[in-house]
């Protein structure tokens, strides 16, 4: 199914490109170019060229081009589109300044190494502060810009957020969409072979055919970044198999710690994993690497050490991975952007001046109980008398019903005065009318429906 367009997302984008283009004409800065950076596959390249296009528009891709090669190459192809004779980029940049409104670069980390093209770029790409085309490079995270231009408008491409994967699909269930976001990591080229028409767990199964960009997309990902690609796929084994520190990655695969490191760096550096300070049981302060996105994550859990078994069509294994991911990854990816939510909520000045409970707030379930009534949170901070409790369902069809809205209001005012409580609900559907009327005027208790979570 293709992605319906005009996404909120694209939306997004496009004002963003009309402001830059908009301020082209007022940049202080002569040599100012434009930025779109994004990791591969976040759809850089064919949003831009949808958005420009025309016979003022000059797209030329270094893709697959060493230095050498490339400055013939590219001479050649503006010889051809603009009947001149060209020798070099010079050239080349001189003649296509003065004929394209709009020019767009991409792949540009082929030629970055290229000293003779930093300098003709800087110094015959933009020359007429008043006629300046509107120059566009289409970058990746690792790429070194420095020296092709003075100043820098960058807006960076990310994959699709929950609320925009909810916008592209409005006919999903809030549970299906969480799952597709969980699966996909709200990358386009996932994205675009779910069919609507068919359950959840048929197009999960449809993602582990041979041919689908679900196996493909993570080791062609790596390629891009990496010549030898081996090593990074088994750091990222390690995290996905729960090691986070530096000193259990490396105890699990075998490296020194100095090669983990370097590894790692290399990987945050593609905002492929991500280091976090966590706080040890004893209060001690260490780095934790966790994974940017789901489908990273699921791909090394799931698909890494078993590609050949699920290349031959092993139905056994990949009906044992589509139930895990079903009844356990999709409720971990809710956790984890649950958490993120109410972290996010409690750094909001309102509730930190009040409550100041710092926004660590992570999985560690909790049970209030008294005589024969008990009930069970996700977690409760506290701060003197203020106390914050998470609750997140982890049944599907379950949206906090009136019994359970009950449990709840009871459980929360046996542990800390109501009033001096913040509770976050969270639900894999939509809420009840009853739920919603209930508690619309309460101000303790917040209901989060799925399209409130992002990446």
């Amino acid at each position: 199914m293709e992605i319906t367009k005009r996404t909120v997302y694209e939306k997004v984008i496009h004002e963003r490109l009309l402001s830059c283009i908009h301020k082209n004409s007022r940049w202080k800065t002569p040599k100012t170019v434009c930025v779109v950076e994004g990791l591969s596959g976040s759809g850089k390249t064919t949003y831009l060229l949808e958005h420009f296009n025309g016979n003022s528009v000059f797209y030329f891709s270094f893709a697959g081009l060493c230095d050498d090669i490339a400055e013939k190459v590219f001479a050649d192809y503006v010889s051809e589109k603009t009947v001149k004779t060209i020798n070099g980029w010079k050239d080349g940049f001189t003649i296509i300044s003065k004929r394209y409104k709009v020019i767009l670069f991409d792949d540009i980390s082929s030629v970055l190494s290229s000293e003779r093209f930093r300098k003709s770029f800087y110094e015959n790409m933009i020359t007429n502060i008043d006629a300046r085309p509107f120059v566009v490079l289409i970058k990746q995270p690792t790429d070194d810009l420095s020296g092709l231009a003075d100043k820098y408008d960058t807006i960076k491409l990310d994959y699709f957020s929950v609320p925009e994967v909810m916008t592209t699909y409005p006919t999903l269930s809030k549970f299906d969409i969480l799952g597709l976001c969980a699966v996909s990591g709200g990358i386009p080229a996932i994205l675009r072979e779910y069919d609507s028409s068919k359950s959840f767990q048929d197009n999960l199964h449809d993602f582990f055919k041979p041919s689908s960009a679900f196996l493909d997309f993570m080791p062609e990902l790596l390629s891009k970044y990496f010549r030898k690609t081996e090593g990074y796929h088994y750091i990222l084994y390690a995290i996905a198999n729960g090691n986070h520190s530096v000193s259990e990655i490396g105890k699990f695969t075998g490296y020194a710690y100095n090669k983990c490191d370097n590894y790692l760096s290399a990987l945050i550096s593609c905002d492929i994993i991500k280091a976090e300070k966590a706080t040890s049981k004893r209060g001690a302060k260490k780095t934790a690497y966790r994974f940017a996105n789901n489908y990273f994550r699921l791909w090394h859990l799931y698909v890494y050490m078993n590609r050949t078994d699920i290349q031959l069509g092993n139905q056994k294994l990949i009906e044992n991975i589509v139930k895990n991911i079903i009844e356990r990854e999709i409720h971990k990816f809710h956790l984890q952007r649950a958490f993120a939510y109410v972290n996010e909520k409690i750094w909001d000045s309102s509730v930190w001046a009040s409550f100041r409970i710092k926004p660590n707030m992570t999985y560690s379930p909790q049970t209030i109980s008294e005589d024969t009534f008990s009930y069970d949170f996700d977690a409760i901070a506290k701060n003197g008398d203020k106390a914050i409790f998470v609750k997140i369902f982890a049944d599907p069809h379950e949206n906090c019903k009136r019994d359970e809205l009950a449990k709840i209001r009871m459980a929360v005012m046996l542990e800390n005065v109501y009033y001096d409580s913040r509770v976050y609900i969270f639900a894999k559907r939509r809420f009840n009318d009853y739920t919603v009327s209930d508690t619309v005027d309460d101000e303790v208790i917040s209901l989060v429906d799925v399209d409130k979570l992002r990446f």
